[in-house]
């Protein structure tokens, strides 16, 4: 009996030593840096954060060094009103990380990034949350989120002391141009405001009625239509805003057809008359209304970056029938450069529709966040230290939406702009781009051929 004790004690001891040097093997779990073995090349793994459900671009290498993993958080609106354009942004982060992370490891470097999406549902509290979640487990560098309204709680808590860098692929609101650690790779709003007003001077058009959301976006974005608009001799015939959340927007719909019909009763031809409508998706449901009346397709309609390759708008009949018979124009950053063709058609084969630019935007953002970690020093790199390297490797970076160049508040000082429009096909709707604007020579132009051909 003695010996058989003695034997199992043995036993015991020695499974307890392996289980041990097992686990150490393994490695401890941080939460924005880490070091393990070899990571595995399986599918994106959906994973469960605080409060939030986080999408995983795992770090990927095929040798057998111990790779740190530098963890960067992406916000996007996978639900809510950009619901189709965060889903597009999410194909766009992950497919940036897989492409950094092939560089990296040809370089031969010790780290890997990952880039962990979360939603935040379109709505500033949601994203606010979602990103103290990630910050509270570590993670100090952020994608997103889209909206101004989003960011500017994101801001906020900057402001407070919290230590991140942020790019933001989509934020244009004015009020956010700071000298913080936060990042804006779209022109601001301002400069979209000038685009839309010498888009109504190449039309013809000398009367608009503005039509916008009630937020500081959507009032910003109205602003400066009507300063640059007016400053160019043009006539804004009414403003009028609207709250996004409203359940009916027929009496938003009925004030647009009485100034048309007003303007017209004045003299005014109905090809010198536009409609700037500045939305986000709920511009399904007004296009919809607006389909019931003859005189609202007798004028010239706008929309901006918020509603322009909406698939909530081409997948609402009555919406896309409205915006196909009026030629709908609608104005977005946009650039092509010898690198856009490739990472475009990819993203469309992923999401099954035409991604907007800014998820193009968003593919340059990992890659230059990337950059300016290594820049900065690699895994042990400081937030400071890599928001100073951002400038530093934009001097030389061009990727696939064009050369960013900051202005002094780190947000992108202008940029070329694509005009697409919503056309009826053989298949049903969809958008076309028919026109850009020119940054370099102030210019509209029409677009040739089909820059964006995935045939």
């Amino acid at each position: 009996m003695a010996d058989t004790k003695l034997a199992i004690s043995v036993i015991v001891i020695a499974i307890i030593v392996i289980g041990a040097a097992y686990f150490l093997a393994r490695g401890g779990g941080g939460a924005a840096e880490t070091t393990s073995p070899t990571p595995t090349t399986s599918a994106p793994q959906t994973t469960t954060a605080p409060a939030a459900t986080t999408t995983s671009a795992p770090a990927q290498t095929t040798t057998q060094q111990q790779v740190t993993v530098i963890k960067i958080g992406a916000l996007l609106p996978l639900t809510g009103d950009l619901a189709t354009f965060g889903k597009a942004n999410k194909e766009a982060v992950l497919l940036a990380a897989e492409d950094v992370n092939k560089y990296l490891e040809q370089k031969g470097a010790n780290w890997r990034i990952e880039v962990q999406v979360v939603d935040t549902a379109t709505d500033p509290a949601t994203a606010k949350d979602r990103f103290d979640a990630l910050y509270q487990q570590g993670v100090k560098f952020f994608i997103g989120p889209m909206s101004s309204a989003e960011l500017s709680q994101i801001v906020n808590l900057i402001q407070q002391g919290y230590k991140a860098v942020v790019i933001s692929q989509s934020s244009t609101a004015p009020s956010l141009a700071l000298k913080d650690t936060v990042f804006r790779f779209p022109p601001p709003d301002e400069f979209q405001g000038k685009v839309l007003a010498k888009l109504y001077e190449a039309d013809g058009v000398t009367h608009v009625i503005i039509v916008y959301r009630n937020d500081d976006w959507g009032s910003g974005l109205a602003g400066f239509v009507e300063q640059y608009f007016t400053e160019a001799g043009g006539t804004v015939a009414d403003k009028i805003p609207y709250d996004p959340q409203a359940a009916n927007f027929a009496n938003v719909v009925e004030q647009i057809k009485n100034d048309v019909e007003n303007l017209l009763n004045q003299g005014v031809p109905a090809e010198k008359i536009g409609v700037e409508l500045i939305a986000f998706e709920e511009a399904a449901n007004i296009l919809e209304l607006a389909n019931n009346y003859d005189v609202l397709k007798q004028v010239k309609w706008y929309g901006s970056d918020g509603t322009a390759l909406s698939q909530t708008v081409i997948q609402s009949p009555g919406a896309a029938e409205f915006a196909a018979t009026v030629k709908w124009k609608n104005t977005i950053t946009f650039s092509v450069t010898d690198k856009t063709g490739e990472v475009f058609c990819k993203l469309k084969e992923r999401v099954g529709y035409t991604p907007d630019p800014y998820s193009l935007i968003a593919y340059d953002a990992v890659w230059v966040l990337a950059l300016a970690i290594e820049k900065a020093g690699g895994p042990g790199a400081s937030v400071d230290a890599v928001a100073q390297a951002v400038p530093q490797v934009l001097q030389e970076y061009v990727g696939v939406s064009g050369k960013i160049v900051l202005n002094q508040f780190g947000d992108r000082a202008g940029s070329d702009y694509g005009i697409f429009e919503v056309v009826k096909t053989a298949g049903g709707y969809e958008w076309k781009l028919t026109e850009i604007y020119r940054f370099e020579t102030d210019a509209i132009e029409p677009v040739q051929g089909n820059p964006l051909s995935c045939g």
